[in-house]
């Protein structure tokens, strides 16, 4: 089942204000450039509609070559690099990643023993928390927060987490860490489901985000019913350097 045209019209006019380009960029085939985007280079693959938001250093000469940019393929990083290198020291080319989300109409829930964690949940979290790689609390983005993080037990050992952070009052941005000793066995899925569940209780839109490298965190969002809306690859560059060399 496809996300409700509501759904969509929205998420076309968020993302259109995110990147700084014009409301219509995702209705038709073509590339639009927009200074919306602080970090770097973002390049944002909708369909046939290609936005990109940029430094605004960058709009100008981005603007000047949309012919080389319609050929991007954004699923290989390394070509994404090509129509960009001049435009200063390339630090580094992060994704491609998938945009997906969840409505109502497309969320398909799984029962589990998922529940909210409360502050009496303190200490089996920080057991989880030390057996859980430092890059991957990093990459979740995870903190506790008693009344709002989600978890799921077995036993008395705490095995996957998931909570939600707001994103300008519409989006409920996911993240989810699994114990590494349970993967594979459905515990993430779980607190996923329960934490999008909440979100749209909430009044939220839920976006699950996460590289295309990584097939089975695809899967587990699929498997839920979310639905790729974009993707999307962030392109960091020096601009000094340029400045300079020139």
């Amino acid at each position: 089942m496809a996300l409700a045209a509501r759904t969509l019209w929205t998420l076309r006019r968020y993302w259109a204000n995110r990147l700084g380009v014009d409301r219509a960029a995702f209705d038709s085939p073509g590339v639009t450039v927009g200074s919306g985007s602080a970090e770097g280079v973002e390049i944002f693959e909708c369909d046939d509609a290609l936005a990109i938001g940029a430094p605004e250093p960058l709009v100008e000469p981005l603007c000047g070559r949309t012919a080389d940019l319609a050929s991007i393929n954004v699923t290989d990083p390394e070509a994404v690099r090509e129509p960009l290198v001049d435009l200063g020291a390339i630090e580094a080319v992060l994704g491609p990643a998938f945009y997906g989300y969840v409505d109502r109409e497309t969320f398909t829930p799984i029962e589990s023993s998922a529940r909210t964690l409360t502050a009496a949940d303190s200490s089996a979290y920080e057991r989880f928390r030390a057996i859980v790689p430092d890059a991957e609390w990093e990459q979740g983005g995870l903190g506790f927060e008693p009344g709002e993080t989600i978890g799921l037990f077995v036993g008395e050992d705490l095995v996957a987490v998931a909570a939600h952070e707001v994103w300008d009052g519409l989006l409920a941005h996911l993240a989810v860490v699994t114990h590494p000793e349970h993967r594979g066995e459905g515990y993430g899925r779980a607190v996923v489901s329960r934490a999008t569940d909440r979100a749209l209780t909430e009044g939220f839109l839920p976006q699950y985000r996460t590289l295309d490298v990584w097939p089975w965190s695809v899967a587990l969002a699929r498997e839920l019913g979310f639905e790729r809306f974009a993707t999307s690859i962030l392109v960091l560059i020096d601009t000094d350097e340029s400045t300079e060399e020139a």
